[in-house]
């Protein structure tokens, strides 16, 4: 890749996803992407719905940005209008430690710190309604365990799938072919796998982010068979890990030990199961060919059922986040009414003279 490739890369390096709902309940990746050895400051951000936090992040993302700095953006899987965090020039991290994806000073003072904006909020008002509260957060808390459990059982379908087409998976084959299309890479000299998601299932429904895309110097869609398509990145990842390269790597939401995506940091070099509709890939690469033709239709016939059945669960988990979402937008709410956000602002714009 080019400079200006390398800059475009660096240009539109936002907007992916640092956790999961999933068949497996909620999958964190934070550790991965907030707790980099590289990362030298870490402000973890304490506050209830609606107090502001995703705000906070995205003023110091802007001003980070005006004065030239890199601002990786990772969006919140359950509702990807808010932010779950900010990397700032791969250095700094700011990010929303509350359940559930909660984490704790492991360095107090001199690496962490804690920003509490229950210090903004007015807690006789929020004592007033108490009972408001509770209730709708036990509503939330029980419309995500009805969603899990839809996404529990659609996960036994599609691991019950891979069961059945793993026979016929030409794996020689498809080991070759990951191997030719990586082979003229130079070694790099550190293997390193910073997670990505491009996808989600949240309050808002199935979200698909198009970030790897923009991100990409070079394209390639995978285009899937019997959802072979992530044994195929495993490959990739394998020779990745291999030849010493650093690459991101987006994994499927429902199943999140299974990539759905691998870009090669270096080159830019991206290969994805499935792309945006208006986007028009530079090479396609068919999963058919590493399929034995031989499957017996029996087998066939049942994937299809698991198919059709594991999409009916994960449309009635998409009903049961639904439903928390609108349980989540009464909390945020009531949490915004009793904020002094004038105070918050203020604060906000001493802590961004203060980052360094």
């Amino acid at each position: 890749m080019n400079q200006k490739q390398n800059n475009a890369v660096r240009d539109k390096d936002r907007g992916l996803f640092a956790a999961a709902n999933s068949g497996h309940g909620f999958v964190s990746f934070y550790d991965c992407v907030f707790d980099r050895p590289e990362l030298k400051r870490r402000y973890l951000i304490k506050g209830g719905p609606g107090t502001g936090k995703s705000s906070f992040m995205r003023k110091i993302a802007r001003a980070s940005e005006e004065q030239g700095r890199h601002v990786r953006y990772y969006d919140c899987s359950s509702d990807p209008d808010s932010l779950d965090g900010i990397v700032i020039d791969d250095r700094i991290a700011v990010l929303d430690s509350t359940a559930p994806h909660a984490m704790e000073p492991r360095i107090p003072g001199a690496r962490d710190e804690i920003i509490n904006l229950g210090l903004f909020w007015d807690s006789d008002a929020l004592a007033r309604r108490y009972n408001e509260i509770e209730a709708l957060d036990r509503e939330k808390s029980g419309a995500y365990a009805g969603a899990y459990r839809y996404l529990a059982a659609a996960t036994e379908l599609f691991e019950r799938n891979r069961e059945l087409i793993r026979p016929y998976v030409l794996e020689k084959k498809m080991q070759t072919a990951a191997h030719r299309l990586l082979v003229s890479k130079p070694r790099g000299e550190r293997f390193d796998l910073l997670p990505g998601l491009q996808r989600a299932i949240g309050m808002r429904g199935r979200v698909r982010l198009d970030t790897y895309e923009h991100m990409a110097g070079a394209l390639y869609k995978i285009e899937d068979f019997y959802d072979i398509g992530s044994l195929f990145l495993e490959r990739l990842i394998r020779e990745a890990r291999e030849k010493r390269l650093p690459i991101c790597v987006s994994y499927d939401p429902l199943l999140p030990d299974r990539p759905d995506g691998v870009l090669f940091r270096g080159d830019g070099d991206c290969f994805l199961c499935g792309v945006g509709e208006n986007t028009e890939p530079e090479g396609r690469i068919r999963m058919r060919r590493f399929v034995d033709a031989q499957i017996p239709p029996e087998i066939k016939a049942e994937i299809r059922l698991n198919r059709r059945t594991s999409e009916a669960l994960v449309s009635e988990a998409e009903h049961a986040l639904l439903k928390a979402g609108r349980a989540h937008g009464q909390l945020e709410e009531i949490f915004g009414s009793c904020m002094n956000f004038e105070q918050l602002d203020q604060f906000t714009e001493e802590f961004i003279r203060s980052l360094n």
